[in-house]
């Protein structure tokens, strides 16, 4: 059931002067080029002024000026945008329900175990119950994504980006767990493998999966699709999930940055390179030549490096209406 937040997503940031915003039921921000205020937060530096962050106090006016810029980005459907703060960071707020992994605790964790990968630099996350959705206040990442920068690119440098990438799911993969859960123990947002929700449920709330074992994960995925052969195996392995062409930043042919972590966690080994064959997250935006270049290519290195796929009569591939196709299990 279609059904908006309260308030809704696209107020969960206010610019309500030029250097101040509301953040949420809480949070305020400000830019200032005097010291920061003893109730400080946190703060950060951004071209010639510094930010912090404080909790809102009575006698805070909250009708913005006319006339600004409000900063968004981007506004996904119902439940997640993204705003400008500043020239150097954004801030992402998402919906966010009570047993969900806090993507700044993936981050942290891949940079202890994987420092090798980049990910985004966190400057301050929290979670606004009031409103049911989490704050989190990023670094900017150098460079165009990938899906911008893909025209401008040769084929080996293409090539150059899979194989980097691909090394990436190669390292994380290296990291593994007896369950199918998040870097610290909650259950997986995996919208591919969710199913069909109920009429009755809010499209706003995410519906997270787990922590299940793999017998437990192939019967549930048994039940999404009737009659599919899963050679499951005892261990799950770190992913990142959702490694389409917007969510990778490259700067002249060379990977900068890979955002947005909420999905990342211990998935079956033959979902990393079946995932990038179904989602059309991993569809090129700006090229239309070929829209599948990235998810091919992409797909076609990582069976190279031994994560071959399984999408006959098995999980999200028919319960979304994709056409089998099988070349292995793993």
């Amino acid at each position: 059931m279609f059904c908006e937040m309260t308030p809704s997503i696209g107020i969960s940031v206010r610019r309500l002067t030029r250097d101040r915003w509301m953040l949420g039921s809480s949070k305020v921000c400000e830019r200032v080029t005097t010291p920061i205020a003893s109730n400080a937060i946190t703060s950060w530096q951004d071209g010639d002024g510094t930010f912090y962050l404080r909790e809102r106090v009575d006698g805070d006016l909250l009708v913005p000026e006319d006339g600004l810029e409000t900063g968004l980005v981007h506004e996904g459907v119902s439940s997640a945008a993204v705003w400008s703060i500043g020239v150097d960071a954004f801030c992402k707020v998402k919906a966010w329900r009570e047993g969900m992994e806090l993507e700044s605790k993936t981050i942290e964790f891949v940079k202890e175990k994987a420092s090798e990968v980049p990910v985004p630099e966190v400057i301050h996350t929290w979670i606004d119950h009031s409103w049911n959705r989490t704050f989190l206040i990023l670094r900017r990442v150098k460079g165009q994504t990938l899906d911008e920068e893909w025209p401008r690119l040769t084929p080996d440098q293409r090539m150059e980006i899979a194989n980097k990438i691909s090394g990436y799911c190669c390292k994380l993969a290296s990291i593994s767990a007896s369950r199918f859960e998040t870097a610290t123990g909650h259950a997986v947002v995996e919208p591919f493998l969710g199913g069909i929700a109920d009429a009755s449920h809010p499209s706003w709330i995410p519906r997270p999966i787990g922590p299940i074992s793999s017998e437990s994960l192939a019967s549930y995925l048994s039940t999404l699709a009737p009659g599919s052969r899963l050679d499951v195996g005892d261990l799950f392995y770190f992913y990142r999930a959702d490694l389409g062409p917007t969510n990778i930043m490259a700067l002249e042919g060379t990977v900068t940055g890979i955002l947005d972590w909420e999905s990342a966690a211990y998935y079956l080994k033959f979902w990393i390179a079946t995932k990038p064959r179904l989602s059309a997250g991993f569809h090129l935006q700006k090229d239309r030549t070929d829209r599948n270049a990235w998810s091919n290519m992409l797909g076609n290195v990582l069976e190279a490096r031994g994560f071959l796929q399984n999408i006959t009569n098995t999980t999200a591939g028919n319960a979304r209406g994709t056409p089998s196709r099988q070349r292995s299990s793993y």
